[in-house]
């Protein structure tokens, strides 16, 4: 075949969007037509033109918008669906800063009695209360979904949460504190959270776990990032804790309205770029299938699915793997500060700050294996890992290398029941119905929660952490032999 031949096979599969206007309807002289190409090589050339012209044909209707991009350019811009709400995220995930954060809380605010209490700090009931308003938000944000688009409904979601944050810098008891920090920090979280996963799964939809692992992966990584920032900006001079009292220096309490505030800021500042961002991404015009309608599901309303077999394994399971790694992301300060060889703001800072790294940079991984491997193995081994280290996490507090590295294990766990979750979901119950359903399968990660923090009410002054670690480890295991 000539070598003018050739360029025209070229020209036949290259998609029209590649090719200028004038380039694609202006003649080319040195071309020969197709038509004035011998019977022979039209023979040859049936089957690449017959496919070359469904497929343009494709194209003109769709454009590559059906893969997330723009006819005119040819570039995809799907990835930036999973972008802006991965930076979203950052900032929702800042919720499990509060085990860090809760340290530089006025005294006066660690509890509902005010400086009169003891005991466990009511404090630690933050992050439970939040994940319950999380819950009650994620069901509702299809409602602002359908009204204001994905883009609108994440940063509505998302801006409220910040707002939450600024808020709280003027409280001065922990209720009012938890109306703002942990009801309409949670109620905005919830609202935001599932709008980028719909969208990148429309994008991606042979890739369910790894779009989930992306985007949430955020939420776990905001975590290391804003522990840093928080504490450059309440302790700047990296003040410790007096041995006698347990207490910081007033400067650092004094800081604390003012972190509030201007992580707020921070916050609102991503969040609009991160909806700018799946805004620019938009939705596929053309979703492919394959023999059956996309996003289809066996189940014909959320009440079959969330009533059926399936989901009351899956929320046991979740709920029961998810309460170790969420009572880790509460007390390990708390617990670390006990221990001289522990005891550092700035070191324990740091480990949190890993921990979340681990978190979420690990969700891209679980994401990744979930695909390949499928739920229940990887979830069974997730499980094993987790009660390994719970059992063994009392073990690594005479040495800081061993303590960062466990912390880090169980905060990966703990990314794994969040990365893994929504994967299932869309797995079982399809891409239209499984973020429905997923909305209903997080009040397990609440009821963790709240699980977690009523064992550490109950055993902490009677039995310490080593008799909670191994109630964790043993809900880990049964959440293994369970799924």
């Amino acid at each position: 075949m000539s070598s003018i031949s050739l360029f025209q096979v070229f020209l036949l599969f290259t998609p029209p969007s590649f090719i200028s206007p004038a380039t694609a309807i202006a003649p080319k002289p040195y071309l020969r037509p197709i038509n004035s190409i011998n019977s022979k090589q039209q023979t040859a050339l049936a089957p690449a033109l017959s496919n070359t012209q469904a497929v343009s044909s494709a194209d003109a209707e769709a454009g590559v918008a059906t893969r997330g991009g723009s006819a005119a350019s040819g570039l995809s811009v799907a990835p930036l669906a999973i972008l802006g709400g991965f930076l979203t995220h950052l900032t929702l995930g800042t919720l499990y800063c509060w085990g860090n954060f809760q340290s530089y809380l006025p005294p006066s605010m660690k509890y509902f009695a005010g400086l009169s209490g003891s005991g466990t700090p009511d404090s630690l009931y933050v992050i439970p209360l939040g994940m319950v308003f999380m819950c009650i938000g994620m069901p509702m944000s299809s409602f602002f979904q359908a009204r204001l688009g994905l883009p609108l409904s994440m940063l509505f979601g998302s801006l409220l949460m910040a707002g939450g944050v600024y808020l709280s810098s003027f409280a001065t008891t922990l209720a009012s504190f938890m109306v703002t920090y942990a009801v309409m920090f949670g109620f905005g979280v919830g609202l935001a959270y599932t709008a980028p996963i719909v969208a990148g799964w429309k994008h991606f939809p042979a890739r369910r776990g790894l779009v989930s692992g992306c985007i949430l992966g955020g939420f776990g990584s905001g975590g290391f990032l804003f522990n840093m920032v928080g504490s450059a900006l309440a302790n700047p001079d990296k003040l410790a804790l007096d041995p006698e009292t347990k207490l910081f220096p007033s400067a650092v309490y004094d800081n604390f309205p003012g972190m509030l505030r201007r992580l707020a800021l921070i916050y609102a500042s991503m969040q609009v770029v991160g909806a700018l961002l799946l805004k620019t991404a938009g939705l596929p015009a053309v979703q492919a299938s394959s023999g059956k309608a996309a996003g289809a599901s066996k189940y014909s309303s959320l009440k079959e699915a969330v009533f059926s077999k399936q989901f009351v394994l899956l929320w046991s399971c979740i709920m029961l793997s998810a309460t170790a790694g969420l009572n880790t992301v509460s007390v390990y300060k708390m617990f670390g500060n006990q221990f001289p060889a522990l005891k550092s703001d700035a070191y324990l800072a740091m480990v949190g700050g890993l921990g979340s790294v681990a978190n979420g940079v690990g969700r891209t991984g679980w994401g990744i294996l979930q695909d390949k491997l499928g739920f229940r193995t990887l979830f069974t081994f997730l499980t094993a890992m987790q009660a390994v280290a719970m059992m063994l996490y009392k073990y690594t507090v005479g040495n800081r290398t061993l303590f960062t590295g466990t912390t880090m294990v169980l905060f990966l766990c703990l990314g794994g029941n969040f990365a893994m979750a929504p994967g299932a979901c869309g797995k079982l119950f399809g891409a239209d119905m499984g973020p429905k359903v997923f909305a209903v399968l997080f009040s397990a990660f609440a009821t963790a929660a709240i699980g977690g923090s009523a064992i550490n009410k109950q055993l902490m002054g009677s039995l310490g952490f080593d008799a909670i670690f191994k109630v964790l480890a043993a809900l880990s295991v049964l959440a293994g032999v369970t799924v």
